[in-house]
């Protein structure tokens, strides 16, 4: 079986590398490795370029997360693999993570996205994440609790969602859902993602079993950075039109504007007025329909 890895960097470079090492501790996997720079300042490390096997690419701009991986997704079609990889690059995998993943699609033909459960590199014991399962009117993945049992690498959980940290998918059908939407730049276009392959008809599933160990959106500066609540407030609201009804999309909006409210209120007195511009402003750009790299993220910044 052979798996395509794809991976997007922006200005971590000890990161990307400690990730590249865990790959290539791998068991039993024939793996090829695709690396995207979006634009990252500063100069290009000399053991990018020297690295036995890296196919290397840097972008002329910042296409964010979605545009990054559909780049070396591209990249990454003459290797011909079966299955393609796509991994944070401030990740890391276990030995046996990408070979059972890869087995796991090899024996379960309905299968078309399987995940490892997310564990915090700070805190290996804590769970990140293993999935989730859609709340409609909240718009939201709520995460799957796991049971308190051990797991095999045939044990798969189906989910509605698995997270773009680290997803497995089978190469001609994220060809044939034409990839991640690149108009989110990052954030929610994973759930996009999981959302065409479950309409193709297709599972998306979950190996506690396996596990990926990940700095949680250092990528972004953090869950409560700027540039993360800005684009997950707006992404989550535009992908709203996809997934919802008219009905439920208006019961989501009351609710929506109504948690706002009090994260504004807890933003101004406990964690700083700074962040509200930006989490307002990722509402009224969601509602506008506004997509991409918006210009209002310099003023922001």
């Amino acid at each position: 079986m052979h798996v395509a890895v794809i991976l997007v960097n922006y200005g971590q470079w000890e990161l990307t590398r400690k990730c590249i090492d865990s790959l290539d501790r791998s068991c039993s996997a024939d793996i090829s490795i695709t690396l995207i720079d979006n634009c990252s300042p500063g100069p290009v490390p000399s053991w990018v370029t020297s690295l036995k096997g890296l196919r290397f690419k840097r972008t002329s701009e910042n296409i964010g997360f979605a545009g990054g991986n559909n780049a070396g997704f591209r990249m990454s079609l003459e290797d011909k693999a079966e299955f393609t990889f796509f991994l944070n690059n401030d990740a890391e995998v276990l030995p046996e993570t990408v070979h059972n993943l890869a087995g796991y699609l090899s024996e379960n033909a309905g299968a078309g996205i399987t995940a490892p459960a997310i564990y915090w590199a700070s805190d290996p014991e804590r769970l990140g994440g293993a999935g989730g399962k859609f709340v409609k009117w909240k718009m939201r993945f709520e995460q799957v609790d796991l049971p308190g049992r051990k797991f095999g690498p045939e044990d798969g959980i189906q989910v509605d969602f698995v997270s773009g940290c680290a997803l497995m998918i089978r190469t001609d059908l994220f060809s044939r859902v034409d990839g991640f939407r690149e108009d989110f730049f990052m954030y929610y276009e994973d759930a996009d993602l999981c959302r065409k392959v479950l309409k193709q008809g297709y599972s998306v599933e979950v190996l506690p079993s396996e596990t990926v160990l990940h700095s949680v959106a250092s990528g972004s500066g953090g869950e409560l950075s700027k540039i993360a609540i800005y684009f997950s407030e707006r992404n989550r609201i535009i992908l709203s039109r996809d997934m919802l009804s008219s009905c439920l999309r208006f019961v989501f909006m009351v609710y929506k504007s109504a948690v706002l409210l009090v994260l504004t209120m807890k933003f101004l007195l406990w964690q700083g007025p700074e962040l509200i511009p930006c989490i307002w402003r990722g509402y009224f750009d969601g509602l506008a329909g506004r997509t991409g790299y918006s210009e209002v993220i310099d003023k922001l910044l």
